[in-house]
C-alpha cells in the first residue's frame, strides 16, 4: 500500500508509477484524432514535450543525490503527513505538520539536518561508513520522494511558462494543475490512480518545476495537493525544494 506518510513506499513506486503514467496516456492519446489547427497542434507538440521531460527529471535528481558529479547543496520545506501509523492503523487519522532539510551533498560525504514536527536529527556521514550513508540517503530519497509522487500526477497536464534562473544556472519552467485536466489526460489520471490501490487518494495537484536547460534535471519545485481517504478525512500536503551547486 502506498501511503502518505511511508518514505520507503513512496520511494519505491515512484519510478514504475512514472512509468506506467507515462504509457497510460501515450496509449490514451494514440486515440484522439489529430487536430487541423496547427496552433492547437504545436500546443499539444509543446505539452507532450513538457510532460516527457518533467516525466524523468525527478530521476536526474534523485541520482545526482546519489552520485553527485559536484557537491550539491539541497534545501527542503514541506507541510504533510507526519502520524506513523497512518494509514497502516484503520483507527489512526493523517496529522499534518512541518518538515524541513538541509542538505550538502559531496561524491564522499553529507550532511544533513532535518526537522519533524518538534523533532530535530542531524546526519554527517563518510561514504566509506555505509550505515551512516544510507541513513542519510534515505532522508534525502524520502523526501525526494514525496515530491515525486506528487509530481508524477502533475505531470501529464505540464506546460511550459518560459525560462527562469535557478542558484545562476538556466532553467525551462513548467505549471501543471490536474484540477484543469480534460480527455486523455483526465482517463489516464484516473487510471493511475487507481494503480495506487491504497486508501489514500490524491486530488487536485497543483504546482511549478523549474528543470536545467542544459540536462533537464529538477532543479526547483513548488506543488500543492489535495488529499483524502476512503474514511472521510481530507488534508492538503505542500512541497517545496531547491537543489543549487555549492
Amino acid at each position: 500500500m502506498c501511503s502518505a506518510g511511508t518514505f520507503g513506499a513512496r520511494s519505491a513506486y515512484v519510478p514504475i508509477f512514472l512509468g506506467s503514467l507515462a504509457a497510460t496516456l501515450l496509449l490514451a492519446g494514440c486515440g484522439t484524432k489529430p487536430s487541423t489547427s496547427s496552433a492547437r497542434l504545436e500546443r499539444s507538440v509543446s505539452e507532450t514535450d513538457a510532460s516527457r521531460k518533467l516525466g524523468n527529471s525527478m530521476k536526474l535528481l534523485t541520482d545526482s543525490m546519489k552520485d553527485p558529479a559536484s557537491p550539491l547543496h539541497f534545501s527542503y520545506k514541506a507541510q504533510r503527513n507526519l502520524n506513523p501509523r497512518y494509514p497502516m492503523d484503520p483507527n489512526a487519522k493523517p496529522e499534518v505538520g512541518p518538515v524541513s532539510l538541509q542538505a550538502d551533498v559531496a561524491a564522499d560525504s553529507l550532511h544533513i539536518s532535518e526537522t519533524r514536527g518538534q523533532k530535530k536529527e542531524e546526519n554527517k556521514a563518510k561514504k566509506p561508513d555505509q550505515l551512516a550513508w544510507s541513513m542519510g540517503q534515505l532522508s534525502l530519497i524520502g523526501a525526494l520522494a514525496d515530491a515525486g509522487f506528487a509530481l508524477a500526477f502533475g505531470t501529464p497536464v505540464a506546460r511550459p511558462a518560459g525560462s527562469d534562473t535557478v542558484g545562476g544556472v538556466a532553467t525551462d519552467k513548467y505549471v501543471f494543475d490536474t484540477s484543469a485536466s480534460l480527455g486523455s489526460a483526465r482517463a489516464g489520471l484516473e487510471i493511475a490512480q487507481s494503480m495506487l490501490g491504497g486508501k489514500v487518494k490524491y486530488g487536485a495537484v497543483k504546482g511549478s518545476a523549474w528543470l536545467d536547460k542544459t540536462t533537464n534535471r529538477l532543479l526547483k519545485f513548488n506543488i500543492d495537493t489535495d488529499m483524502s481517504d476512503q474514511a472521510g478525512n481530507s488534508w492538503k500536503e505542500h512541497y517545496e525544494g531547491e537543489a543549487t551547486r555549492k
